[in-house]
């Protein structure tokens, strides 16, 4: 099916281009032209924008559901229900608890990755948890945290079966150069998280290769004047720093100067969401520990945040309208830069002919009006 699209505004990877048309055939994008073709199904768009759609590289749940969820409907239901937040591809990422529970979460995965998907894409895991500190745990319980072993990690990619993107590391702990050169060896993305490692400690597992660090400000040793601690580190080296935009974890002024001194190339907007999004306030489970949601925020009993309830589009919104982000380079952050990180972006993450037709379609408020998932709409307001 030939299927034509012509927009206002149309947000590639390198510029933002105005009234052009998309021309869409068998789940990719064929053309990029000026004029609509004669005899093709098409919509006009005439305010706002087209994007590519939004990848979320650390999300836990939405919807009820969670990826530790030893449920087979959970991750469809997480997937059918992104779309309406404007994402279609995204990383379930997994909580600290027994191994066995990490394993069996990651072979769900595998599983639902082989399987004809639905929804957005599902495109790997993302280990978070157990190997961290235990002064900026966060939510992740103590009895949990681990030192890396090579046996454990030889266990966790066999039982992901090749779709394990993503492990996050405290640098400091025990074991941790040496989980990081075997990770690092096998092209698997290492993110240093839950931390509390000095400057130098960061440096050097970035040094080894770890190239990004999980929800920056959040869950690290904070930026000091005379210690710069992972903040300090993150921001200094040539890392990609993920941020939780939901008003809650990061003030917008502090968002703003983490945009000022990263630049979007360099961050990556995510949720970090919980079972919770989208759903009211109450209590709800996180890993094998219950949380309450008050007011959208997700705390653990001890106070501590325990991920989010935010949804990619509401991260948009408020880098654009609260910290002053222009939308071009905020959509960069969800779109072309996770995509580029973790090597995807010769398929989606971006607008180009012969790519997939993943496209979120935004109005001038950036609220979601549609979603398409390789050239079908699967969410449409339009």
């Amino acid at each position: 099916m030939r299927y034509a699209i012509q927009a206002k505004k149309i947000i590639t990877a390198t510029a933002e281009l105005n009234d052009k048309v998309l021309v869409i055939e068998q789940g990719k994008i064929s053309q990029i032209c000026d004029q609509l073709p004669p005899d093709c199904e098409h919509i006009i768009i005439k305010q706002g924008y087209v994007s590519a759609g939004f990848i979320d590289v650390h999300i836990h749940g939405r919807a009820g559901a969670d990826v530790m969820d030893d449920d087979p409907n959970a991750i469809a239901t997480i997937a059918k229900t992104l779309p309406q937040t404007g994402v279609t591809g995204w990383v379930g990422t997994t909580v600290s608890a027994p191994l066995n529970y990490i394993y069996a979460s990651m072979q769900r995965m595998k599983a639902y990755i082989d399987a004809p998907q639905q929804g957005a894409e599902l495109l790997g895991s993302f280990m978070e948890g157990p190997y961290f500190t235990e002064r900026h745990r966060g939510s992740h319980p103590t009895k949990y945290l681990l030192s890396p072993t090579i046996e454990q990690l030889e266990q966790l990619v066999q039982a992901a079966g090749g779709t394990l993107l993503r492990v996050a590391i405290a640098p400091e702990i025990d074991n941790a150069h040496q989980a990081i050169d075997w990770l690092v060896a096998r092209g698997i993305k290492v993110v240093v998280a839950h931390t509390n490692a000095s400057y130098e400690q960061v440096a050097e597992a970035c040094r080894r290769g770890a190239d990004s660090a999980a929800h920056l400000f959040n869950g690290m040793s904070a930026l000091h004047h005379r210690e710069p601690g992972c903040c300090g580190a993150t921001l200094y080296h040539d890392m990609l720093a993920e941020i939780i935009a939901d008003g809650i974890h990061v003030h917008p002024v502090v968002l703003n100067l983490a945009y000022r001194m990263k630049s979007y190339k360099k961050i990556m907007l995510i949720t970090d969401c919980m079972r919770a999004g989208g759903l009211p306030d109450g209590e709800y489970t996180l890993g094998i520990q219950t949380v309450r949601v008050s007011n959208g925020q997700a705390r653990t009993f001890d106070g501590s945040l325990a991920g989010s309830t935010c949804s990619l589009d509401q991260a948009l919104r408020n880098m654009v309208f609260k910290a002053n982000v222009p939308v071009w380079e905020a959509v960069q952050m969800m779109t072309y830069v996770p995509a580029k990180y973790l090597g995807l972006d010769q398929r989606i993450g971006h607008i180009a002919e012969g790519l997939t037709a993943n496209l979120t379609v935004l109005d001038d408020d950036l609220q979601v009006k549609a979603t398409m998932i390789n050239g079908q709409w699967l969410y449409n307001q339009l």
